[in-house]
């Protein structure tokens, strides 16, 4: 949450935005509480969380053990092989991302915008994924529209 808000205030054209889409759902009404509409309404909201969970992953490193030998390629892998896997490379790649560096969430905003194939780790993946991610998006959307509201 804190990285959220700082990428907020260091970009005011993307405050701007997040402002201007607050706005539009709460008509100015401060105390009036977040509903399940409002939520699927805050998709800028949204693209910000993303992308600051892709630009500065909470969890760097993912570590993942097999406890049976393995062969992918040419490459065998004995019983016991610990694996690190750099998030934060991986969502910062060249080769998945235009300009990575960039703090940019207007790149989740376009229509049927989906990262390529394990390009974007915010929650894991496989068959470790995370049990709440859906849960944690709608708390990290719905704090940042009420800190912003």
């Amino acid at each position: 949450l804190s990285f959220i808000v700082y990428y907020i205030a260091h970009n005011p054209d993307v405050k701007k935005k997040l402002l201007e889409e607050i706005d539009s759902i709460f008509q100015g009404d401060k105390i009036r509480p977040i509903t399940k509409d409002d939520f699927y309404s805050l998709s800028y909201c949204e693209a910000i969380v993303k992308e600051v969970a892709r630009i500065f992953p909470v969890t760097h490193l993912i570590t993942r053990y097999i406890d049976n030998p393995s062969e992918t390629a040419e490459y065998h892998w004995p019983a016991g092989t610990l694996f690190v896997i750099n998030s934060k490379v991986i969502q910062n790649n060249d080769d998945d991302w235009e300009e990575p560096n960039k703090f940019n969430p207007d790149r989740w905003m376009v229509e049927n915008f989906e990262p390529n194939k394990n390009s974007f780790l915010m929650f894991g993946g496989g068959s470790r994924f995370c049990p709440g991610r859906k849960l944690s998006m709608i708390e990290l959307v719905c704090l940042t529209a009420l800190i912003f509201r």
